[in-house]
């Protein structure tokens, strides 16, 4: 259930990780019209997609930034 509209899923992730990306999705839907009460839920969904693309991006960049870190920590040490 996302913002009162049920969803099947399907997909190779368990059921139980699904539930969790709807449960996810939906607490975000949820604060997002919470705070704009005026805002139509199409453009809930669509700053919830920003939002969530925001989020992967910086997650991208951390772990980019991590493994160059590793990578630069691993030529430097003892052969």
């Amino acid at each position: 259930m996302i913002m009162g509209e049920e969803y099947v899923l399907k997909g190779t992730s368990s059921p139980e990780e699904m539930y969790n990306v709807g449960r996810y999705v939906d607490r975000l839907m949820r604060t997002l019209a919470e705070k704009n009460i005026q805002m139509s839920r199409h453009k809930v969904a669509v700053l919830t997609a920003l939002n969530l693309a925001d989020e992967l991006l910086k997650l991208k960049e951390e772990l980019q930034q991590r493994g160059d870190q590793k990578s630069q920590g691993d030529s430097n040490g003892l052969v």
